[in-house]
């Protein structure tokens, strides 16, 4: 382990600061649209104050991925339309593209490849959960698109000790996270979970970005969860997206598609809806 490598990652998590974060107006929308006693109308004059956000959630209100076939044209409209919920996942989207959507050199990944992967995730997550348990599905939209966070603050680290982990990969036969984990004390997935406590999201999701490549280690209680965010991870990259330095080392777990529910037919089915799932997203690149 590279102690002096450990030592400034430890700095980074400690000082909350230099870690990544949200627009302030999007934390309290999202804590707002979560607090079932606060009104469809405060949440909508809430939006309302903030110009930029107005215009990027009717932007988006309106894109493929998100319209129910009716042009909206104002918030207190959008959110009759489409319901919280909906309106939650938008709010993310517009919040997360920012923090995601740049170059992750260490983990050679180009500028919205991480971005991609991350709306990928998050659609075949939400995708599988419509089928299989409705109540989750905008948990693990969520989850699925920033799942990857910890990698923003990782990479330089990775880049600098990317040779040692590979090697380690290799000669010990274990993933890369694994490797992340024994070269610089810390891998990408408890960064993440770090970056959650900042933005202070619920439980479920630290536990998605936490275990995500390793979901029988998750809580109980949101195994279910973190499964079906791995296996639309897992997918993505089986389809080569977001496939960085990391990728080929990913294991696909058996597990997380037991917990999901999830049949061999079913698997091949979401595997062959990717093209799709790709034209879906084309507007929130």
């Amino acid at each position: 382990m590279h102690a002096q490598i450990k030592q400034r990652i430890e700095s980074i998590i400690t000082n909350i600061e230099q870690l990544p974060s949200i627009p302030e107006v999007a934390s309290k929308i999202m804590n707002m649209i979560n607090d079932p006693d606060v009104s469809f109308k405060r949440i909508a004059e809430e939006i309302s104050k903030d110009q930029a956000m107005t215009t990027n959630i009717l932007k988006l209100c309106n894109s493929a991925f998100f319209s129910k076939g009716k042009e909206i044209t104002s918030i207190d409209r959008a959110i009759v339309t489409l319901g919280l919920k909906e309106i939650n996942d938008i709010v993310l989207v517009i919040a997360a593209k920012p923090v995601l959507d740049k170059a992750i050199i260490g983990y050679d990944l180009g500028k919205g490849d991480l971005w991609k992967q991350g709306l990928v995730a998050a659609t075949i997550s939400k995708n599988i959960a419509m089928k299989k348990n409705k109540g989750i599905a905008d948990i693990v939209f969520t989850g699925g698109l920033i799942h990857n966070v910890g990698k923003v603050v990782l990479a330089l680290y990775v880049q600098n000790t990317f040779n040692e982990i590979l090697n380690t990969v290799k000669e010990r036969g274990i993933t890369f996270n694994e490797a992340e984990k024994e070269i610089m004390g810390f891998n990408h997935q408890e960064v993440g979970e770090k970056i959650l406590s900042k933005w202070n999201f619920p439980p479920v999701l630290k536990s998605i970005v936490r275990y995500y490549h390793e979901p029988q280690n998750a809580p109980d209680e949101h195994k279910v969860e973190v499964s079906i965010v791995h296996v639309a991870h897992s997918l993505s990259i089986m389809a080569g997206i977001g496939v960085g330095s990391d990728g080929l080392y990913h294991e696909f777990n058996d597990f997380a598609v037991k917990s999901a529910g999830l049949s061999g037919e079913e698997l091949e089915e979401l595997f062959s809806k990717m093209p799709n799932v790709l034209k879906q997203i084309r507007e929130l690149l």
